[in-house]
């Protein structure tokens, strides 16, 4: 029998739990005045009484002209974990590094871990790339933080990643939450798109790669037969008409998310760059997680991206976060400092 991959526990995220939970969730980053009424209607709409096309051509076809590029630079999936699990599998192998500037998405740091690859995790990016570094990830904006990179720096990192064969995936699963540049058009970039996040529909789990047509190619390569339901595949080829919603809806979630931000600075050192989330400096992050949980508040501990005295806070709406906002006292006391 060949060698297994190793048994490695399940990356941990935010939102639901075995655990019964009936409290005001804001450790899920998705659009609180969702879901996008277009998008469930195409879902709710779609044949899943028969098997969908299996190389789905009618959604490849709509995202290609929405984004400008050509079919076969188009891969979907069932939400960004599979596409970053599949990237893993397709380009590192033991001998090979993932790097990321700060601490990468945890499906991507386990996809890499499963096949016996090494993570490495830098502040800022270094002059040259590593000669082992496959695959080079950036979230843009990150998670937690809410950093991003300016379109020149893209464009320079897609440049060094060329000079080494290295791939660079650009995460853009809260892009359309912020200002956040567009990355460049190039051979060695993974545009990373999760639409369920902004159209808040995440458990459709919507998603899409953009890249070179040997790269999708390879994910392709990599996907069972069928692997897109069809009412994911209906959400995804009705995406392109169905953007009213954000123009609509994201503008209430920044101010939501401005207002949540400029309340938790009284309670701690706060991180926010525009994002629907908020990362907040708690002191002991699991203890303050725990407390705010028996308070039937879900916040998002950040221990597992290596900050472990921060919380991230997704915004909600006004109303919510006004209950987050009085409960904190009882946990938290002056700024930066904790009960326990």
């Amino acid at each position: 029998m060949p060698e297994l991959p190793p048994l490695i526990p399940r990356a941990p995220h935010g939102g639901p739990s075995s655990a019964a939970f009936t409290g005001l969730d804001f450790s899920v980053n998705a659009n609180p005045y969702g879901p996008n009424p277009a998008l469930l209607q195409a879902v709710r709409g779609a044949d899943h009484a028969h098997y969908p096309d299996p190389s789905y051509s009618e959604v490849r076809g709509r995202l290609a002209a929405w984004h400008r590029v050509t079919p076969d630079q188009v891969a979907l999936s069932v939400g960004a974990s599979d596409l970053l699990h599949r990237l893993a599998r397709a380009f590192l192998g033991p001998q090979d590094t993932l790097l990321s500037l700060y601490a990468p998405f945890g499906e991507l740091a386990r996809a890499a871990a499963l096949g016996r690859a090494q993570v490495e995790v830098v502040p800022q990016w270094p002059e040259r790339l590593p000669s082992t570094a496959a695959l080079v990830y950036v979230g843009h904006p990150h998670n937690p933080t809410g950093r991003t990179l300016s379109a020149s720096a893209l464009h320079k990192l897609a440049e060094m990643c060329a000079a080494t064969g290295a791939l660079l995936i650009v995460d853009e699963a809260y892009a359309p939450f912020t200002l956040a540049p567009e990355p460049p058009r190039h051979a060695h970039v993974v545009r990373l798109l999760s639409p369920g996040k902004a159209h808040g529909l995440v458990g459709a789990r919507p998603a899409y790669a953009l890249a070179a047509p040997a790269v999708v190619a390879r994910l392709d390569n990599l996907a069972p037969a069928w692997h897109l339901p069809a009412g994911t595949a209906a959400l995804l080829a009705a995406l392109p008409e169905a953007q009213d919603f954000l123009t609509h809806t994201l503008p209430q979630v920044a101010r939501n998310a401005a207002a949540l931000a400029a309340s938790l600075a009284a309670f701690g050192t706060v991180e926010h760059h525009g994002t629907p989330y908020v990362l907040l400096h708690t002191g002991h992050a699991a203890s303050v997680t725990a407390q705010l949980l028996s308070h039937g508040l879900r916040v998002r501990d950040c221990t597992s991206y290596g900050l472990p005295d921060y919380v991230r806070i997704s915004t909600r709406t006004a109303a919510d976060n006004a209950v987050l906002i009085e409960q904190l006292p009882h946990v938290l006391c002056t700024k930066g400092e904790t009960h326990g």
